[in-house]
């Protein structure tokens, strides 16, 4: 019987790795739908928006004065304070509106806010 191969290591005998098929198609499935920019369920059916902002792609989800902002692009490291003020130029562009003040929260990922329109 062969020997079974720790799957988090993927080590084989001869100390290459070792991964299955299996485990590289889940892999690939995850990495795959982690990068989604779907919306939350209290944003279902809202307007779509999609723009690049100095380097930086954001997905944005609109639904009446709610917006959820989604950044897709692969950033190593990037600072919070520039992705939130490259966020805040991509909402104002897509959606006509200004972010109503103190309410853009979240992190580099996924961020809220309501707007200020009128």
């Amino acid at each position: 019987m062969a020997p079974v191969y720790p799957l988090l290591t993927g080590i084989g005998p001869n100390g290459r790795m070792a991964y299955s098929v299996k485990t590289l198609v889940f892999l690939a499935l995850v990495a795959g739908l982690s990068a989604c920019a779907s919306p939350s369920p209290r944003m279902m059916g809202g307007q779509k928006h999609e723009i690049e902002v100095a380097g930086s792609r954001f997905v944005i989800w609109q639904k009446a004065d709610s917006v959820e902002i989604y950044r897709t692009s692969m950033e190593m490291m990037p600072h919070l304070s520039e992705v939130m003020s490259k966020a805040a130029i991509a909402v104002t562009r897509t959606t006509g509106c200004k972010i109503r003040k103190g309410s853009l929260a979240g992190d580099a990922a996924l961020m809220t806010a309501k707007l200020a329109c009128g």
